[in-house]
């Protein structure tokens, strides 16, 4: 009351990264003798999931390349929040899930999906090590830390933990291992030994991680599509089961709420390819048409048909699967020049003949 007041001043809101437990409080409020209103949770909720989707990862998904009937993609993770992603209680964990669908709109390949319980599909039981690189379908990418006992074995029991099994949560931007709080802040072996985790060119500090996924196309019928999203989770089920093989008063009661809460993790970024044509053709490429050159340095690409074929369409996409505009070309024709955008990038071509289609990769440089 002493104080006079002052102007300009800012106003700011402090939230953590855990609406799960703030909604489960605000439903069992009377329970827990919980007096704030129920607009000030609300509040409090819409504020952390906004902070979650918006200021703390910069998410893209990439196509590097596609040979012999495997796609190779990257997701590409930095972390924006100043501190380790996902950072507070060892229960919080982001799940990376990549799912591609072909044109038939059956999945071909899926990693990081979830359960009915919202557990984790193909994680190891005790704990999912880093991954770099992912070429088998259910094999999750996690980010977090994970507790060893006495014994290194895992457990989610604070008193019991003594030892570090598992800690690849993305570092903040200019994070190395030589500082000397990091016998504090280690990264485990697993994701040290990832040579994109947290490096460029072996230099520490990017602040950033890099999976790859090598996808059998096989399978897929026609064009693909590709989903890219990180899931939150603050409390999952695997982080309770070794509390839950008790029973007492507290536990029976958390039990029950957490039972009935909604346990759906948080979308927090993603990012898709869209309708691309990967697939190699069963009839090779030199039999339908010539395309060259295959790197162009002025972004002019010249098509050939051969033995008589005709060229009757082409499509060109970049590597988000985003289809480019071309010059309305002279067509159906036994040849064609294909003019590409400014700027270094890589294109796939989809080429239209009267004897089937075929795909080229070109690059401008």
């Amino acid at each position: 009351a002493a104080l006079n007041p002052r102007f300009p001043f800012n106003q700011h809101v402090f939230v953590g990264g855990n609406a799960f437990m703030v909604e489960m409080i605000k439903n069992n409020k009377v329970q827990l003798g919980a007096e704030a209103e129920d607009w000030q949770f609300d509040t409090t909720i819409a504020n952390t999931k906004a902070l979650l989707r918006n200021s703390t990862v910069n998410f893209s998904l990439q196509l590097d390349s596609s040979v012999n009937d495997t796609g190779y993609f990257s997701v590409r993770l930095e972390n924006k929040a100043g501190h380790k992603f996902p950072s507070g209680y060892p229960s919080r964990r982001a799940v990376l899930q990549l799912v591609m669908t072909d044109a038939a709109g059956d999945t071909v390949f899926k990693s990081g999906t979830f359960a009915p319980d919202f557990r984790v599909v193909g994680e190891i039981p005790n704990f999912e090590p880093h991954h770099n690189v992912i070429s088998q379908q259910n094999i999750p990418q996690i980010y977090e830390m994970a507790m060893g006992d006495v014994n290194y074995n895992f457990t989610s029991v604070l008193e019991r933990a003594a030892t570090l099994l598992k800690d690849n949560r993305i570092p903040p931007l200019g994070f190395t291992t030589t500082h000397y709080d990091y016998d504090t802040v280690q990264i485990s072996a697993d994701a040290l030994a990832d040579d994109d985790f947290n490096k460029v060119s072996g230099v520490e500090g990017s602040g950033v991680d890099k999976v790859h996924y090598h996808i059998p196309l096989a399978a897929a019928a026609g064009a693909v599509t590709i989903h890219a999203r990180l899931f939150y989770q603050s409390v999952p089920p695997k982080f309770l089961d070794e509390m839950f093989a008790f029973n007492s008063a507290e536990i029976d009661s958390f039990r029950t709420m957490f039972n009935n809460a909604d346990q759906t993790p948080l979308l927090i970024a993603s990012d898709s390819i869209v309708n691309i044509a990967l697939k190699t053709p069963e009839q090779a490429l030199d039999n339908l048409v010539r395309v060259f050159p295959t790197i162009s340095t002025n972004g002019i690409v010249f098509v050939e048909a051969q033995n008589g074929i005709k060229l009757l369409g082409i499509s060109i996409y970049d590597a988000h699967g985003k289809r480019v505009p071309l010059d309305r070309q002279s067509l159906p024709n036994p040849s064609t020049t294909i003019h590409l955008p400014e700027g270094n990038a890589v294109y796939f071509m989809k080429i239209e003949t009267s004897a089937g289609v075929c795909y080229s990769k070109v690059v401008r440089k």
